[in-house]
Protein backbone atom coordinates (compact mmCIF):
# COMPACT_ATOMS: atom_id res chain seq x y z
CA UNK A 1 0.00 0.00 0.00
CA UNK A 2 1.71 3.74 -1.20
CA UNK A 3 1.87 6.35 1.59
CA UNK A 4 -0.82 8.26 0.29
CA UNK A 5 -3.22 5.26 0.50
CA UNK A 6 -2.13 4.89 4.33
CA UNK A 7 -2.30 8.47 4.80
CA UNK A 8 -6.34 8.00 3.60
CA UNK A 9 -6.81 5.40 5.67
CA UNK A 10 -5.67 7.22 8.60
CA UNK A 11 -7.41 10.01 7.68
CA UNK A 12 -10.78 8.10 7.20
CA UNK A 13 -10.04 6.03 11.10
CA UNK A 14 -9.11 9.08 12.95
CA UNK A 15 -12.70 11.13 11.79
CA UNK A 16 -14.83 8.22 12.26
CA UNK A 17 -13.38 8.33 15.43
CA UNK A 18 -13.75 11.91 16.35
CA UNK A 19 -17.50 12.12 14.59
CA UNK A 20 -18.54 9.90 18.13
CA UNK A 21 -16.63 10.79 20.78
CA UNK A 22 -18.31 9.29 23.13
CA UNK A 23 -18.36 6.19 21.84
CA UNK A 24 -15.46 6.04 20.90
CA UNK A 25 -14.05 6.86 23.95
CA UNK A 26 -15.58 3.69 25.99
CA UNK A 27 -14.87 1.53 23.26
CA UNK A 28 -10.76 2.71 23.71
CA UNK A 29 -11.28 2.90 27.51
CA UNK A 30 -12.48 -0.68 27.21
CA UNK A 31 -9.87 -2.17 25.21
CA UNK A 32 -7.36 -0.29 27.89
CA UNK A 33 -9.25 -1.88 30.49
CA UNK A 34 -8.58 -5.45 28.81
CA UNK A 35 -5.14 -4.96 27.93
CA UNK A 36 -4.33 -3.27 31.14
CA UNK A 37 -5.87 -6.60 33.10
CA UNK A 38 -4.33 -9.04 30.83
CA UNK A 39 -0.65 -7.54 30.90
CA UNK A 40 -1.08 -7.07 34.27
CA UNK A 41 -1.84 -11.19 35.09
CA UNK A 42 1.44 -11.58 33.68
CA UNK A 43 3.19 -8.94 35.47
CA UNK A 44 1.40 -10.57 38.79
CA UNK A 45 2.70 -14.21 37.63
CA UNK A 46 6.51 -13.06 36.66
CA UNK A 47 7.13 -10.66 39.18
CA UNK A 48 5.13 -13.25 41.71
CA UNK A 49 7.94 -16.21 40.37
CA UNK A 50 10.75 -14.26 40.80
CA UNK A 51 10.05 -12.52 44.03
CA UNK A 52 9.67 -16.43 45.69
CA UNK A 53 12.46 -17.80 43.86
CA UNK A 54 14.92 -14.41 44.92
CA UNK A 55 13.61 -15.36 48.71
CA UNK A 56 13.95 -19.21 48.49
CA UNK A 57 17.31 -19.08 46.85
CA UNK A 58 18.25 -16.06 49.31
CA UNK A 59 17.71 -18.60 52.35
CA UNK A 60 20.93 -20.30 51.25
CA UNK A 61 19.86 -23.51 52.33
CA UNK A 62 17.42 -26.89 50.26
CA UNK A 63 16.46 -28.57 53.45
CA UNK A 64 14.83 -26.86 56.89
CA UNK A 65 14.41 -28.89 59.91
CA UNK A 66 11.86 -27.38 62.63
CA UNK A 67 9.46 -28.68 65.33
CA UNK A 68 6.44 -30.54 64.68
CA UNK A 69 3.58 -29.12 62.65
CA UNK A 70 2.98 -28.25 59.22
CA UNK A 71 6.08 -28.12 57.56
CA UNK A 72 4.78 -25.88 54.68
CA UNK A 73 3.57 -23.35 57.24
CA UNK A 74 6.37 -23.47 59.09
CA UNK A 75 8.70 -22.79 55.96
CA UNK A 76 6.42 -20.23 54.81
CA UNK A 77 6.15 -18.34 58.10
CA UNK A 78 10.17 -18.07 57.73
CA UNK A 79 10.02 -17.49 53.97
CA UNK A 80 7.41 -13.84 55.34
CA UNK A 81 9.44 -13.15 58.54
CA UNK A 82 7.27 -14.61 61.36
CA UNK A 83 6.98 -16.62 64.30
CA UNK A 84 6.83 -20.00 64.82
CA UNK A 85 5.49 -21.55 68.00
CA UNK A 86 7.46 -24.76 67.82
CA UNK A 87 11.22 -25.16 68.97
CA UNK A 88 13.96 -28.19 68.49
CA UNK A 89 16.96 -28.32 70.90
CA UNK A 90 20.26 -27.61 70.68
CA UNK A 91 21.24 -31.15 70.43
CA UNK A 92 19.41 -32.03 67.03
CA UNK A 93 22.08 -29.50 65.20
CA UNK A 94 24.92 -31.72 66.69
CA UNK A 95 23.16 -35.24 65.14
CA UNK A 96 22.52 -33.40 61.62
CA UNK A 97 25.79 -31.41 61.49
CA UNK A 98 28.09 -34.37 61.22
CA UNK A 99 26.08 -36.37 58.36
CA UNK A 100 28.16 -36.92 55.24
CA UNK A 101 25.12 -35.92 53.00
CA UNK A 102 25.52 -32.30 54.76
CA UNK A 103 27.91 -29.52 53.59
CA UNK A 104 26.74 -26.56 55.65
CA UNK A 105 24.19 -26.31 58.22
CA UNK A 106 23.51 -23.14 59.97
CA UNK A 107 20.98 -22.79 62.95
CA UNK A 108 18.87 -19.21 63.71
CA UNK A 109 15.97 -18.70 66.42
CA UNK A 110 13.13 -16.12 65.77
CA UNK A 111 11.00 -13.85 67.01
CA UNK A 112 8.42 -11.30 66.39
CA UNK A 113 7.94 -8.39 68.55
CA UNK A 114 4.91 -6.06 68.07
CA UNK A 115 5.40 -2.38 67.28
CA UNK A 116 3.00 0.55 67.50
CA UNK A 117 -0.17 -1.60 69.51
CA UNK A 118 0.27 -4.06 67.37
CA UNK A 119 -0.23 -2.73 64.05
CA UNK A 120 3.74 -3.54 63.17
CA UNK A 121 5.97 -6.17 63.74
CA UNK A 122 9.62 -6.23 64.35
CA UNK A 123 11.53 -9.57 63.36
CA UNK A 124 14.76 -10.20 65.31
CA UNK A 125 16.66 -13.54 64.29
CA UNK A 126 19.40 -15.14 65.94
CA UNK A 127 21.95 -16.45 64.20
CA UNK A 128 25.11 -18.60 64.60
CA UNK A 129 28.48 -17.69 62.87
CA UNK A 130 27.76 -20.68 59.64
CA UNK A 131 25.20 -17.93 58.60
CA UNK A 132 27.60 -15.90 56.48
CA UNK A 133 28.68 -19.17 54.57
CA UNK A 134 24.87 -19.95 53.57
CA UNK A 135 24.41 -16.04 52.58
CA UNK A 136 27.52 -15.60 50.48
CA UNK A 137 25.26 -12.84 48.23
CA UNK A 138 24.86 -10.75 51.87
CA UNK A 139 27.38 -8.04 51.97
CA UNK A 140 27.74 -5.47 54.46
CA UNK A 141 27.21 -1.88 53.59
CA UNK A 142 28.68 -0.36 56.68
CA UNK A 143 29.99 -2.29 59.59
CA UNK A 144 30.48 -5.64 60.31
CA UNK A 145 30.24 -8.70 61.98
CA UNK A 146 29.58 -9.17 65.78
CA UNK A 147 32.62 -9.44 67.94
CA UNK A 148 31.04 -12.82 69.72
CA UNK A 149 28.86 -14.93 70.03
CA UNK A 150 27.26 -13.50 73.37
CA UNK A 151 27.66 -9.96 72.56
CA UNK A 152 24.86 -7.33 72.85
CA UNK A 153 25.26 -6.33 69.58
CA UNK A 154 23.30 -6.48 66.19
CA UNK A 155 23.29 -6.26 62.69
CA UNK A 156 20.12 -4.53 60.91
CA UNK A 157 19.03 -5.14 57.63
CA UNK A 158 19.03 -2.46 54.90
CA UNK A 159 15.12 -1.39 55.67
CA UNK A 160 15.30 -1.17 59.57
CA UNK A 161 18.42 1.22 59.52
CA UNK A 162 16.12 3.44 56.29
CA UNK A 163 13.18 3.20 58.87
CA UNK A 164 14.71 3.89 62.41
CA UNK A 165 17.51 6.11 61.11
CA UNK A 166 20.46 4.02 62.59
CA UNK A 167 23.87 3.87 62.00
CA UNK A 168 26.47 1.71 62.69
CA UNK A 169 27.42 2.58 66.91
CA UNK A 170 24.14 3.49 68.11
CA UNK A 171 21.54 1.85 70.46
CA UNK A 172 18.54 -0.50 69.71
CA UNK A 173 16.31 -1.47 72.47
CA UNK A 174 15.58 -5.20 71.86
CA UNK A 175 13.18 -6.81 74.75
CA UNK A 176 14.14 -5.46 77.95
CA UNK A 177 17.69 -4.58 77.21
CA UNK A 178 19.93 -2.24 74.45
CA UNK A 179 21.91 -3.69 71.67
CA UNK A 180 24.76 -2.02 69.82
CA UNK A 181 24.53 -1.60 66.17
CA UNK A 182 27.95 -3.29 64.63
CA UNK A 183 26.82 -3.37 60.98
CA UNK A 184 24.38 -2.46 58.59
CA UNK A 185 23.76 -4.79 55.73
CA UNK A 186 23.25 -3.89 52.13
CA UNK A 187 20.14 -4.06 50.37
CA UNK A 188 18.93 -7.52 48.99
CA UNK A 189 14.88 -7.14 48.34
CA UNK A 190 13.98 -10.20 50.65
CA UNK A 191 12.83 -10.38 53.88
CA UNK A 192 16.11 -9.83 55.71
CA UNK A 193 15.63 -6.23 54.84
CA UNK A 194 12.90 -5.95 57.92
CA UNK A 195 15.08 -8.08 59.94
CA UNK A 196 17.10 -6.70 63.35
CA UNK A 197 20.16 -10.09 63.28
CA UNK A 198 21.11 -10.82 67.02
CA UNK A 199 24.27 -13.28 67.80
CA UNK A 200 22.28 -16.63 68.95
CA UNK A 201 22.85 -17.25 72.63
CA UNK A 202 21.95 -13.75 72.76
CA UNK A 203 18.76 -13.77 70.98
CA UNK A 204 17.95 -16.97 73.11
CA UNK A 205 18.45 -15.11 76.65
CA UNK A 206 16.92 -12.29 75.72
CA UNK A 207 13.88 -13.83 74.55
CA UNK A 208 14.38 -16.55 77.51
CA UNK A 209 14.62 -19.58 75.15
CA UNK A 210 18.26 -20.87 75.98
CA UNK A 211 19.11 -24.14 73.74
CA UNK A 212 16.25 -23.69 72.15
CA UNK A 213 16.22 -23.22 68.06
CA UNK A 214 13.40 -22.52 65.52
CA UNK A 215 15.40 -24.10 62.80
CA UNK A 216 18.14 -25.52 61.21
CA UNK A 217 19.01 -24.73 57.58
CA UNK A 218 20.70 -27.29 55.57
CA UNK A 219 23.29 -27.13 52.61
CA UNK A 220 23.66 -30.42 50.95
CA UNK A 221 27.16 -31.51 49.16
CA UNK A 222 25.01 -33.11 46.19
CA UNK A 223 21.09 -31.91 46.29
CA UNK A 224 20.71 -34.99 44.52
CA UNK A 225 20.95 -36.67 48.08
CA UNK A 226 18.21 -34.53 49.77
CA UNK A 227 15.45 -37.19 49.62
CA UNK A 228 18.10 -39.49 51.29
CA UNK A 229 18.77 -37.39 54.29
CA UNK A 230 15.19 -36.17 54.76
CA UNK A 231 14.24 -39.68 55.40
CA UNK A 232 16.91 -40.09 57.70
CA UNK A 233 16.16 -37.00 59.89
CA UNK A 234 12.75 -38.25 60.01
CA UNK A 235 14.17 -40.87 62.23
CA UNK A 236 14.90 -38.19 65.21
CA UNK A 237 12.22 -37.76 67.37
CA UNK A 238 9.76 -34.25 67.33
CA UNK A 239 11.04 -32.72 64.18
CA UNK A 240 9.71 -31.97 60.75
CA UNK A 241 12.07 -31.57 57.69
CA UNK A 242 10.60 -30.12 54.53
CA UNK A 243 12.76 -29.50 51.05
CA UNK A 244 12.53 -25.63 49.76
CA UNK A 245 11.91 -27.18 46.41
CA UNK A 246 8.85 -28.45 48.01
CA UNK A 247 7.96 -25.40 49.35
CA UNK A 248 8.53 -23.15 46.17
CA UNK A 249 6.30 -25.96 43.51
CA UNK A 250 3.49 -25.78 46.44
CA UNK A 251 3.19 -22.43 46.24
CA UNK A 252 3.60 -21.64 42.91
CA UNK A 253 0.60 -24.59 41.97
CA UNK A 254 -1.61 -22.38 44.57
CA UNK A 255 -0.01 -19.24 42.35
CA UNK A 256 -1.33 -20.81 39.47
CA UNK A 257 -4.92 -21.31 40.41
CA UNK A 258 -5.14 -17.95 40.88
CA UNK A 259 -3.22 -16.92 37.75
CA UNK A 260 -6.13 -18.92 36.11
CA UNK A 261 -8.94 -17.19 37.36
CA UNK A 262 -7.61 -13.64 36.69
CA UNK A 263 -6.45 -14.66 33.17
CA UNK A 264 -10.63 -15.87 32.39
CA UNK A 265 -11.80 -12.69 33.70
CA UNK A 266 -9.27 -10.89 31.52
CA UNK A 267 -10.15 -12.70 28.58
CA UNK A 268 -14.42 -11.92 29.73
CA UNK A 269 -13.24 -8.10 29.69
CA UNK A 270 -11.75 -8.86 26.31
CA UNK A 271 -13.54 -10.07 24.78
CA UNK A 272 -16.80 -7.54 25.49
CA UNK A 273 -14.30 -5.00 24.70
CA UNK A 274 -13.76 -6.83 20.96
CA UNK A 275 -17.53 -6.50 20.61
CA UNK A 276 -17.70 -2.76 20.74
CA UNK A 277 -14.78 -3.05 18.40
CA UNK A 278 -17.13 -5.21 16.15
CA UNK A 279 -20.26 -2.59 16.85
CA UNK A 280 -18.23 0.56 16.27
CA UNK A 281 -17.26 -0.29 13.05
CA UNK A 282 -20.61 -1.82 11.86
CA UNK A 283 -22.44 1.00 13.07
CA UNK A 284 -19.51 3.68 11.06
CA UNK A 285 -19.73 1.27 8.22
CA UNK A 286 -23.48 1.66 8.12
CA UNK A 287 -23.59 5.51 8.48
CA UNK A 288 -20.34 5.73 5.22
CA UNK A 289 -22.43 3.48 3.15
CA UNK A 290 -23.51 6.66 0.87
CA UNK A 291 -19.82 7.67 0.82
CA UNK A 292 -18.93 4.18 0.22
CA UNK A 293 -21.11 3.90 -2.97
CA UNK A 294 -19.98 6.93 -4.62
CA UNK A 295 -16.45 5.88 -4.40
CA UNK A 296 -17.36 2.87 -5.53
CA UNK A 297 -19.09 4.61 -8.22
CA UNK A 298 -15.92 6.85 -8.96
CA UNK A 299 -14.14 3.62 -9.35
CA UNK A 300 -12.25 2.81 -5.74
CA UNK A 301 -11.61 -0.46 -6.14
CA UNK A 302 -13.18 -2.71 -3.42
CA UNK A 303 -9.79 -3.41 -1.34
CA UNK A 304 -8.82 0.21 -1.14
CA UNK A 305 -12.40 0.56 1.04
CA UNK A 306 -12.45 -2.48 3.15
CA UNK A 307 -8.62 -1.28 3.85
CA UNK A 308 -10.59 2.37 5.24
CA UNK A 309 -12.92 1.11 7.20
CA UNK A 310 -10.66 -2.09 8.10
CA UNK A 311 -8.17 0.64 9.59
CA UNK A 312 -11.01 2.37 12.07
CA UNK A 313 -10.23 -1.28 13.97
CA UNK A 314 -6.55 -0.43 13.66
CA UNK A 315 -6.99 2.93 15.18
CA UNK A 316 -8.96 1.84 18.00
CA UNK A 317 -6.57 -1.27 19.18
CA UNK A 318 -3.34 0.69 19.04
CA UNK A 319 -5.31 3.92 21.18
CA UNK A 320 -6.51 1.30 23.18
CA UNK A 321 -3.45 -0.52 23.79
CA UNK A 322 -2.15 2.82 24.60
CA UNK A 323 -4.51 3.55 27.35
CA UNK A 324 -4.01 0.48 28.92
CA UNK A 325 -0.07 0.79 29.21
CA UNK A 326 -0.69 4.43 30.89
CA UNK A 327 -3.41 2.84 33.07
CA UNK A 328 -1.46 -0.30 33.93
CA UNK A 329 1.79 1.70 35.18
CA UNK A 330 -0.27 4.66 36.46
CA UNK A 331 -1.79 2.24 38.89
CA UNK A 332 0.74 -0.51 39.21
CA UNK A 333 1.26 0.17 42.91
CA UNK A 334 -2.68 0.49 43.74
CA UNK A 335 -2.83 -3.38 41.83
CA UNK A 336 0.02 -4.96 43.58
CA UNK A 337 -1.19 -4.01 46.82
CA UNK A 338 -4.99 -4.65 45.85
CA UNK A 339 -3.13 -8.04 45.05
CA UNK A 340 -0.98 -8.54 48.32
CA UNK A 341 -4.14 -7.85 50.42
CA UNK A 342 -5.58 -10.88 48.83
CA UNK A 343 -3.05 -13.56 48.72
CA UNK A 344 -2.32 -15.61 51.97
CA UNK A 345 1.46 -15.77 51.67
CA UNK A 346 3.40 -12.66 49.91
CA UNK A 347 7.35 -13.27 49.52
CA UNK A 348 9.22 -10.34 50.54
CA UNK A 349 9.95 -7.88 47.27
CA UNK A 350 7.85 -6.34 44.71
CA UNK A 351 5.16 -9.17 43.23
CA UNK A 352 4.17 -7.47 40.37
CA UNK A 353 6.90 -6.63 37.92
CA UNK A 354 5.69 -4.33 35.37
CA UNK A 355 7.78 -3.53 31.85
CA UNK A 356 7.30 -2.63 28.73
CA UNK A 357 7.50 -6.09 27.19
CA UNK A 358 4.67 -6.94 28.63
CA UNK A 359 2.81 -4.40 27.48
CA UNK A 360 3.97 -5.50 23.71
CA UNK A 361 3.44 -9.25 23.96
CA UNK A 362 -0.14 -7.96 24.80
CA UNK A 363 -0.60 -5.28 22.39
CA UNK A 364 0.75 -8.43 20.34
CA UNK A 365 -2.17 -10.36 21.30
CA UNK A 366 -5.17 -7.46 21.78
CA UNK A 367 -4.25 -5.48 18.05
CA UNK A 368 -4.62 -8.75 16.19
CA UNK A 369 -7.82 -9.67 17.69
CA UNK A 370 -9.52 -6.38 17.19
CA UNK A 371 -8.61 -6.60 13.62
CA UNK A 372 -10.57 -9.65 13.47
CA UNK A 373 -13.31 -7.60 15.04
CA UNK A 374 -13.26 -5.58 12.22
CA UNK A 375 -13.07 -8.40 9.26
CA UNK A 376 -16.42 -8.29 8.66
CA UNK A 377 -17.62 -4.76 8.82
CA UNK A 378 -14.94 -3.67 6.32
CA UNK A 379 -15.92 -6.68 3.88
CA UNK A 380 -18.97 -5.92 4.25
CA UNK A 381 -18.46 -2.34 3.40
CA UNK A 382 -16.68 -2.92 0.71
CA UNK A 383 -19.34 -4.77 -1.12
CA UNK A 384 -22.06 -2.51 -1.06
CA UNK A 385 -24.02 -2.01 -4.57
CA UNK A 386 -23.22 1.84 -5.09
CA UNK A 387 -26.68 2.80 -6.84
CA UNK A 388 -28.76 1.29 -3.57
CA UNK A 389 -25.96 2.71 -1.34
CA UNK A 390 -26.66 6.15 -2.70
CA UNK A 391 -30.22 5.77 -2.83
CA UNK A 392 -30.09 5.44 1.18
CA UNK A 393 -31.30 1.80 0.60
CA UNK A 394 -28.05 -0.24 2.06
Amino acid sequence: MSAGALKMAGSWAFRSISFHRARSFLTISAIGLATALVAGTLAFQDGYRASLRRNVDGMGYQVLVTGKGCPHEAATLILRGGSIPMYIRQEVYQNIVGRPEVKDATRFFMQSVPLDGGRAAQLFVGIDDDFMKLRPGVTFQRGGWFSSGQADEAILGYNVAELRRLNVGDELQVASRKVKVTGILDKLGTQDDGTVFLPLETAQSYFDRRDQLTGIGIRLKDISQAAELVNKLYDIPSIQVVRMAQVQTMILTILDDVRGLLTAFGALCLLVALMGVFNVALISAHERAAEMGILRALGCPAGRLFGLVWGESLVLGVLGVAAGGVLLFALGPAIERGVSSMLTFVPAGGIVTFSPALLLVTAAAVIPLCLLAGLYPAWRSSRVPPLLSIRGVA
